[in-house]
């Protein structure tokens, strides 16, 4: 007797467990007909501790899945009922999914990995680009981070691939959500596993500049040039710091580079034009934006720095001009004379520049004015209507 007693008592209980196992399954159910309101509702009574009926559910991995299966199928439903069962269906559903393979002993079943691969992952991943278009980088650059935190389970363990591409995607959501430390977190790993590395070093440079972190970004500036030489990107960067330092000559030897890889871009030379200029050596800066010109023919801002160095030289001889005694007439006009010959060497570079740049208005008042200063009058009147 006590041995018949001791089966039935265990029928009870396997009876009870395949009872709320059914559960399960009913929940499942619905959510393949549709009804993700009554799937909702059934698989929270599985889960719930205030259930006596869940003690045995609540620690089941299938049970999690699921819900995992059931909270993704609301994230996407057109259903605005339905919309409003969870206030934030993919988040629930990611810690469903984590914990279904955190109750495995084996760290998940094939049968989920299979799931989280074909759907659940690349569900992720479409919101993530959705928020990203939509401009919510920082909910962009958590699901992307969610993704990664999947990938990082026991579950894919065997694998052994690392996502570089969602690591960089997390990085550049971060860096416009100005998340600056998770940014350099990323984009850190992708560079040390070969991933886009000059882009990668590029934006960290860029997050340690906006944290204001100036040492930093130059020393992984110098870091990132020596290993990587050709990366135009990183050596933009550094001659960008050195010009902006005032270190013109150290971005002259970095330009110098620039131009050695890359002979037919005009913006190396106007800015190594710019730094020489800066230095004082206004012959060799013509040198170098007559350079750009060539080129880009339509190079309004080389033609426009040209004119400017003429129209400042006539500006400096003039000075010497006014400094003539007014017994001096003669002296004065002969050294008035060479300050507008400098301001007539400027015309037709400025010309060019509102040529190739004509909504700029303060260059074609500067214009103007020196068609007048010359006695340029036709010029003048036509610029004036």
């Amino acid at each position: 007797m006590k041995k018949i007693l001791l089966v039935v008592i265990l029928l009870t209980v396997n009876g009870f467990l395949f009872a709320q196992k059914g559960k399960v399954s009913s929940a499942l159910s619905y959510k393949e007909s549709g009804k993700l309101d009554k799937a909702w509702e059934a698989i929270q009574e599985t889960i719930n501790p205030a259930n006596p009926k869940s003690e045995k559910t609540i620690s089941w991995p299938d049970t999690w899945e699921a819900r995992g299966e059931i909270l993704e199928a609301i994230s996407k439903t057109k259903d605005e009922n339905y919309k409003k069962l969870v206030e934030n269906p993919l988040e629930e559903a990611y810690k469903s999914f984590l914990k279904a393979i955190e109750l495995d002993p084996k760290g998940g079943s094939p049968a989920l990995k299979i799931k989280l691969l074909s759907s659940f992952i690349p569900t992720l991943s479409n919101a993530a680009i959705e928020a990203f278009q939509a401009q919510k980088y920082s909910v962009s650059s958590d699901y992307f981070e969610k993704v990664l935190s999947l990938e990082a389970t026991p579950l894919f363990k065997s694998d052994n691939t690392v996502d570089t591409a969602i690591m960089y995607n997390t990085g550049l959501a971060a860096m416009n959500a100005k998340q600056f430390d998770k940014a350099i977190k990323y984009f850190s790993l992708t560079a040390k596993h070969g991933y886009n590395p000059g882009s990668s070093y590029s934006q960290i440079i860029s997050a340690y500049q906006q944290k204001g972190d100036t040492l930093t970004s130059v020393k992984i500036m110098k870091e990132a040039f020596d290993k990587y030489p050709e990366d135009q990107s990183i050596l933009v960067q550094l001659i960008n710091y050195y010009i902006t330092s005032g270190k013109t000559e150290d971005a002259i030897v970095y330009l110098d580079k620039a131009i050695a890889k890359e002979k037919d871009n005009p913006s190396f030379y106007l800015a190594k034009g710019i730094a020489l200029d800066k230095m004082g050596r206004q012959d060799d800066a013509i040198k170098e934006y007559e350079l750009a010109i060539k080129v880009k023919a339509d190079y309004a801002d080389a033609y426009y720095n040209i004119g400017v160095i003429f129209f400042n030289r006539g500006v400096k001889q003039f000075d010497v001009a006014n400094q003539v005694p007014t017994s001096e007439q003669a002296k004065f006009e002969a050294e008035k004379k060479k300050s507008d010959d400098e301001f007539a060497k400027a015309v037709p570079y400025l010309e060019k520049a509102v040529e190739y740049n004509p909504k700029d208005t303060y260059i074609k008042d500067q214009l103007k004015n020196l068609y007048y200063r010359l006695k340029m009058m036709d010029k003048f009147e036509k610029m004036n209507k």
